[in-house]
C-alpha cells in the first residue's frame, strides 16, 4: 500500500525499454473486476501501464504503476449528471486524456477498453469510428506535439462550463466523441481513422450480448480481428449493473476473464435472465419517458402513453413524490391518538422509494416527519417537511470531499448528535419502518445493545441538551478529522456516554428497533418467509431495514422487492403511487447477500459474529 503517489518522472526511473505506454485515469471506489480486466489486458499485451488517480490507497493489479492524477489535472472532478440523476466523471476523463497525451504522448485508454489483440497496434496515431457519424476517443494515441491534441484541449476548456450538472446529453458528448469527430475532420485525419470493427465492433446497444453464453462464439468470431473491445461503461452505470459481480459462466465476458487469469465463484456471478430483464425494462421505461416528456414515471404512465397515442388531450403528469394516493391505505391504518414529530437527515440529489416507504409508514399513522438536507432542489412529497440542515451544522462539517476515494463522506453521526442536542425529540434513520400506530411517549427512549455491542441510533428519543448528548457531541467533535469515510461512531459514542451517565439500565430491548438482525436482512426479501417474518414483527415498534447491508451487497434499490416478500407487503400497505421497472428475484438477492457475507468473513476470519451469517446465507443459496 502506498502512502504517497509518485509522479510519472519518479515512476520513469524503472527500466521500460521500448514498450508502448498506456495511460488511464480512475476516480471513485476501488477498481471492480471489470476495470482490473482492462488493465490486465494491456499488461498482457506488453504495454507499460500507468494509472492516474487521486486515491493514494487504490489497489491495482500487479505490473500497473499508480501515479498521482494531480500531475496532469488537479482540483475537483468535472462530472456530468444524466437526467435520471446518475453522475458520470466522463467530462473529467475526456479532458484528462487530452492533457496526458499532450504532456507524455502515447496511448490513453478508458478502463472499459480491453485489448483483445496480442499486442498494442504499432501506430503513432490511433482513432476509430464508433458509428457512421462519430469517432470515439475511448482508446487513442498521438504524439505529444500533435496539433490535434492542442486544439482538443483548447476547445475542451471552452466547452467544459456548459457541460456540467443539469446540461443536456448533447453537451456531454460535445467535449468527447463530438469534439474528436470534428477535429479529425478539421485536421484531415478522418480518412485515417480505423473502422468501427477495430475497437467498437460490439456496439452500445449490444451490451446484453456480452453476458449471453449462447452468443459467445459469435462474438469471439466478430472480434477475432479487432484490436480492442469497448464495454460502454456509461450504459452499465445507467442501467446500474453491479460490477462487483462476475458475468454468467460461459459468456463472452467470462471468456475474457479466463483469458487474463480471473475467476469467480458461482455465487459471485450475475445471471443472464436478470441482465435481460434489466435491459428490457430500461428500454421500455426510456420509451415511456420520451413519450411523456417526463423523467419520473407516475402510476398512470401507460394510460398517459395510450391517451397520447389515441390523440386524446394529454393530462397532467404528476411527480411520484408529490401526489401520492391516500384514499385506500388511510382507511386501513389506525391513526395515532398522540401524534409526535420525528426528524431525520438525507444527503443526495434524489431520495429513493425505500426511504419514502419508511417515512410514509410514520406519516400515514398521523405523525409528522421533518427531513433535514443540504440539497435545495431535493424533490420531496408534500407530506414531508423540508428543513435546512445548515440550521444545525455547516455543510463542510457534515459533508467532506475525499478526492483519494472519489466520493463525498457524510458524517451523519455528527449531524444526528448535533440535531438531538439542539432540538431534542425523536430521531429516525431513513431506513426505519414504523410497525404500530403509537410511538413511545417517554421523554427518553433508547434501545440496545445491538449485535455489535452499541445502542441503536436507528430510532431514539432524548431531550435537548441532555448530558449524554453533550458528552457524545464533545467526543465526536474531537474525532472529526479521524472520520474520513463517515464511519459509524454515533452508536458507540452514545453507548460510551450513556454508560458514563449511568443510563444503560434504561435501554429497551434491541428487538424493538431491529427485530430482524443485521445478519438476517435477506429474510425480508424471501417470499417463503413472509408469514414467519410478520409473526416475529407482531407487537414490535420499528423495523430497521439495515440499508448499510444493502449497500455492501450491491442490492439495486431502483428495483422493487421480490413479489410476495415482506418488503413487497410493506409497499402494498403504504402505497407510494409508483410502479417499479421490475422486481428483484430472490435467487439473485440471496446470492448477493451470500457473496457479501463471504467477503466479510474472508476479511475478518476471527470475527465470531460473521461466522454464522455467511454460512446461513450460503447454505440457502
Amino acid at each position: 500500500m502506498q502512502s504517497d503517489l509518485p509522479t510519472s518522472s519518479q515512476v520513469a526511473t524503472h527500466s521500460v525499454g521500448a514498450r508502448p505506454e498506456v495511460r488511464a485515469f480512475w476516480t471513485g471506489p476501488q477498481l471492480s473486476p471489470y476495470e482490473e480486466l482492462s488493465l490486465r489486458s494491456f499488461i498482457a499485451g506488453g504495454a507499460r501501464v500507468l494509472l492516474y488517480s487521486p486515491n493514494r490507497k487504490l489497489r491495482v493489479p500487479e505490473g500497473v504503476e499508480l501515479v498521482d492524477a494531480a500531475e496532469i489535472l488537479s482540483g475537483e472532478v468535472h462530472s456530468f449528471t444524466f437526467a435520471d440523476g446518475v453522475r458520470s466523471p466522463a467530462l473529467h476523463s475526456d479532458l484528462f486524456r487530452y492533457l496526458a497525451i499532450q504532456r507524455h504522448g502515447g496511448w490513453y485508454a478508458d478502463l472499459d477498453i480491453v485489448l483483445v489483440a496480442k499486442e498494442m497496434p504499432r501506430s503513432k496515431v490511433y482513432l476509430a469510428w464508433e458509428s457512421e457519424k462519430l469517432v470515439n476517443g475511448a482508446v487513442m494515441t498521438f504524439p505529444a506535439t500533435s496539433p490535434f491534441i492542442s486544439a482538443a484541449i483548447e476547445e475542451a476548456w471552452k466547452l467544459l462550463p456548459e457541460a456540467g450538472p443539469g446540461a443536456p446529453l448533447s453537451k456531454r458528448i460535445s467535449i468527447g466523441p463530438e469534439l474528436v469527430t470534428r477535429l479529425a475532420q478539421d485536421y484531415a485525419l478522418d480518412l485515417h481513422v480505423r473502422p468501427r470493427s477495430a475497437a467498437y465492433e460490439i456496439t452500445y446497444d449490444e451490451i446484453p450480448s456480452l453476458f449471453d453464453p449462447s452468443l459467445r462464439d459469435e462474438l469471439d468470431e466478430r472480434v477475432s480481428k479487432s484490436d480492442f473491445v469497448h464495454f460502454w461503461n456509461e450504459i452499465w452505470r445507467r442501467v446500474r449493473i453491479p460490477q462487483n459481480y462476475g458475468p454468467p459462466a460461459g459468456s463472452f465476458l467470462d471468456g475474457l476473464f479466463q483469458r487474463f487469469g480471473m475467476e469467480f465463484a458461482d455465487d459471485g456471478r450475475l445471471s443472464m435472465d436478470t441482465i435481460s430483464v434489466w435491459f428490457q425494462e430500461r428500454n421500455a421505461l426510456d420509451q415511456l419517458r420520451w413519450r411523456l416528456r417526463t423523467e419520473l414515471l407516475p402510476r398512470n404512465a401507460l394510460d398517459e402513453a395510450i391517451a397520447q397515442a389515441r390523440g386524446d388531450r394529454p393530462r397532467v403528469i404528476y411527480s411520484l413524490a408529490k401526489e401520492l394516493p391516500r384514499e385506500s391505505n388511510m382507511t386501513r391504518t389506525r391513526i395515532a391518538m398522540a401524534p409526535q414529530n420525528l426528524r431525520s437527515f438525507w444527503h443526495g440529489e434524489t431520495i429513493g422509494a425505500y426511504q419514502l416507504l419508511c417515512f410514509r409508514s410514520f406519516v400515514e399513522r398521523g405523525h409528522s416527519v421533518e427531513l433535514f438536507t443540504f440539497e435545495p432542489h431535493l424533490d420531496l412529497p408534500g407530506w414531508i417537511t423540508r428543513r435546512d440542515a445548515a440550521e444545525i451544522l455547516p455543510r463542510e462539517r457534515v459533508l467532506r470531499h475525499l478526492p483519494e476515494h472519489g466520493k463525498m463522506a457524510v458524517n451523519a453521526d455528527l449531524f444526528r448528535l448535533a440535531l438531538l442536542h439542539r432540538l431534542g425529540g425523536w430521531w429516525i434513520d431513513p431506513d426505519v419502518v414504523l410497525l404500530r400506530s403509537e410511538l413511545p411517549a417517554a421523554d427518553i427512549w433508547l434501545s440496545g445493545p445491538s449485535e455489535f455491542g452499541a445502542i441503536s441510533t436507528a430510532a431514539l428519543k432524548l431531550p435537548a441538551a441532555h448530558p449524554a448528548l453533550t458528552d457524545a457531541l464533545i467526543l465526536a467533535g474531537s474525532r472529526e478529522d479521524e472520520m474520513e469515510d463517515g464511519g459509524n461512531a454515533g452508536g458507540s459514542l452514545l453507548t460510551q456516554t450513556l454508560a458514563t451517565n449511568r443510563m444503560m439500565g434504561a435501554l429497551q430491548s434491541p428487538g424493538l428497533v431491529s427485530p430482524i438482525s443485521w445478519f438476517d436482512v435477506a429474510r425480508l426479501f424471501d417470499p417463503a418467509q413472509t408469514v414467519s417474518v410478520a409473526k416475529e414483527l407482531d407487537g414490535k415498534s420499528f423495523l430497521d431495514l439495515h440499508h448499510e447491508v444493502w449497500l455492501r451487497a450491491g442490492v439495486p434499490t431502483f428495483l422493487g422487492p421480490p413479489r410476495g416478500s415482506f418488503l413487497d407487503r410493506l409497499f402494498q400497505r403504504h402505497q407510494l403511487g409508483l410502479t417499479f421497472a421490475t422486481e428483484m428475484e430472490f435467487g439473485d438477492v440471496r446470492r448477493w447477500f451470500a457473496h457479501m457475507y463471504a467477503c466479510l468473513r474472508a476479511k475478518n476470519p476471527m470475527d465470531g459474529k460473521l461466522a454464522s451469517a455467511p454460512a446461513r446465507a450460503a447454505s440457502d443459496a
